[in-house]
């Protein structure tokens, strides 16, 4: 998962940056908060793990949840025992604060935690995603849409399986870029843009799906769910109208 990190001081924030990266996260790590909200306004995250400080709380939690970060978790820690102000925080949006001087293990644990239920489709158990028209398969990295499997490259694959369990999510190009290809270096070129117009393409994700997956302007991208049943609510929709190009097996993996 994407973390962002918020620690004054620079001493402490490499010893749980790097217990958080052990336990498979990705972290960005800031000092200036003026430098993380930057950040936040074109890049999403899945979790802001903010260092306590009363005074810019209720503010903090309005700048992140403008940019497109707007439905990640944010966790405050080490924070004063001041029950009134940690109440009207949690009332603002925040998802949990930790008193402090906190441990590493309890953060990290918490932050595991909280992730998880937030995010259930990246946690699961289940080696499949079922999503009518699409059913991907973790397992031999093959996708059925309507039954009829399509051919997509690895990256692709891993593309459309990320989309898929972040619906309704704004994710950006750095994000995108991270979790499928390991880096956000190459947030410059096109690799994104071009995956995303091929898997587009390939699995047909239009609204006569139910599906919308749209570029969000300075941003990134966002599959959207538009139809809830879509075997209800398109009785009349075959594969080809959907421009999908049914091809059993898989091409040769790539980028």
């Amino acid at each position: 998962m994407r973390l962002a990190l918020l620690y004054a001081e620079s001493a402490r924030i490499e010893t749980l940056a790097s217990a958080l990266e052990v336990a498979g996260h990705h972290v960005h790590r800031y000092i200036d908060p003026r430098v993380l909200f930057r950040e936040a306004q074109r890049e999403s995250f899945d979790l802001f793990l903010l260092e306590w400080d009363a005074r810019d709380a209720r503010s903090t939690l309005r700048v992140l949840h403008s940019g497109p970060g707007m439905d990640c978790s944010v966790v405050f820690f080490n924070c004063r025992n001041d029950e009134g102000a940690l109440a009207e925080v949690l009332g603002s949006g925040a998802d949990d604060f930790i008193v402090g001087p906190v441990g590493v293990r309890e953060v990290v644990a918490r932050v595991g935690a909280i992730l998880r239920r937030r995010n259930p489709r990246l946690f699961g158990s289940t080696n499949f995603l079922d999503m009518p028209p699409y059913r991907f398969d973790m397992t031999s990295k093959a996708i059925l849409v309507g039954g009829t499997p399509v051919a997509l490259t690895d990256k692709e694959f891993e593309l459309a399986l990320f989309l898929f369990r972040n619906l309704g999510r704004t994710l950006s190009r750095g994000h995108l870029l991270e979790a499928v290809w390991g880096s956000a270096l190459l947030a410059v070129s096109r690799t994104v843009d071009t995956h995303v117009s091929r898997i587009r393409r390939k699995l047909g994700l239009r609204p006569e799906t139910g599906f919308r997956l749209s570029a969000a302007y300075g941003n990134g991208y966002r599959l959207e769910r538009i139809v809830d049943d879509w075997s209800i609510e398109t009785p009349g929709i075959r594969r080809q109208d959907c421009g999908i190009a049914g091809a059993a097996g898989r091409v040769s993996p790539g980028a």
